[in-house]
């Protein structure tokens, strides 16, 4: 029997970037990697900045950055323009505000097993102090980035912390770049349908800074219902948009057990900011919901008057 080890993949890292000063600190967390460093590089896809993003590069390190450029569309365009570039058998995703843990691609690299295609990494949310959190700072300590749950519900995965191989990629497709948001969670849900699982592992760490406005959050949740919302249209279960439900403005007074309850929450009023943040995510979710049923409604009231005219 032989005693040798089975041989390591190499790993292409893609990170996608606009604007974002913090991509100095996650390439900084890649050249940290314990995973050996001959068999890394990592791919940053500027898509748009304004900035000088090469200057970022430098200096390097150990691992080998490169630099791809795609203007156009969002960032799922830009990690698309950086998979027809990638080199590595393993791919992994990340963020520019993100920061890997060292042992960041080394588990997720063990934890592809065959039948897994997909190894979602735990997403730690940090705030600027957890003592004084803004209050969508607490929520998110607390809800931001829920990848175990993502993965129970249909294999889904978020590209903050995703590692797949290039056989899944070549056999999956690219991500659907038309869409807002939502197209990891997309084509995390088209890859389990190939057959492949998608895999919880803790082990497999980056850090990501919580929210820390209210403007923040209401534009991330335009951004995500609206992507959602268009995901099930290209998936063929398109229903206009109509009146958030009633139980839509309940107050979500479970809020005070979860504050009461929280380890991430460690002082009284840490525990209060998480029950405002829990309060303003509810009724400005409701708000963005009924705002879009009356933009529908306003669009057939126009398409139903151009029609009759037309007859």
């Amino acid at each position: 029997m032989s005693d040798e080890q089975p041989r390591l993949p190499a790993v292409t890292v893609i990170v996608p970037v606009r604007d974002d000063p913090r991509l100095r600190d996650c390439l900084a967390a890649l050249q940290r990697q314990d995973y050996p460093a001959e068999l890394i590089d990592v791919v940053v896809a500027d898509n748009g900045s304004r900035t000088d993003v090469a200057a970022a590069l430098e200096p390097s390190g150990p691992v080998p950055t490169r630099l791809v450029r795609e203007p156009r569309g969002g960032a799922y365009t830009a990690r698309n323009a950086a998979l027809r570039v990638a080199t590595g058998a393993v791919l992994a995703f990340t963020d520019a505000d993100c920061r890997p843990d060292p042992g960041w691609v080394s588990a997720a690299v063990a934890a592809l097993t065959p039948g897994t295609g997909i190894v979602a990494g735990r997403v730690r949310v940090y705030a600027r102090d957890a003592r004084r959190p803004h209050p969508v700072e607490a929520y998110e300590l607390l809800h931001a980035f829920p990848q175990r749950t993502y993965v129970s519900r249909g294999g889904a995965c978020v590209t903050a912390n995703l590692v797949t191989t290039r056989e899944v990629v070549d056999a999956a497709g690219p991500f659907l770049d038309d869409l807002m948001s939502g197209a990891d969670i997309e084509w995390s849900q088209r890859v389990n349908r190939l057959g492949f699982r998608t895999r919880y592992v803790p082990e497999a760490v980056v850090a990501h800074p919580a929210r820390s406005s209210f403007g923040q959050v209401r534009a991330k949740l335009v951004r995500v219902m609206s992507g959602r919302a268009e995901r099930d249209r290209l998936e063929g279960r398109a229903q206009p948009p109509g009146r958030p439900p009633a139980r839509a403005w309940i107050p979500p007074l479970g809020a005070f057990r979860r504050a009461a309850r929280s380890r991430e929450l460690p002082t009284a009023r840490a525990k209060a900011a998480l029950i405002v943040g829990e309060f303003h995510h509810r009724y400005v979710s409701a708000w963005i919901a009924s705002r879009m049923a009356a933009e529908n409604r306003r669009a057939d009231s126009v398409l139903a008057l151009r029609d009759s005219v037309d007859e």
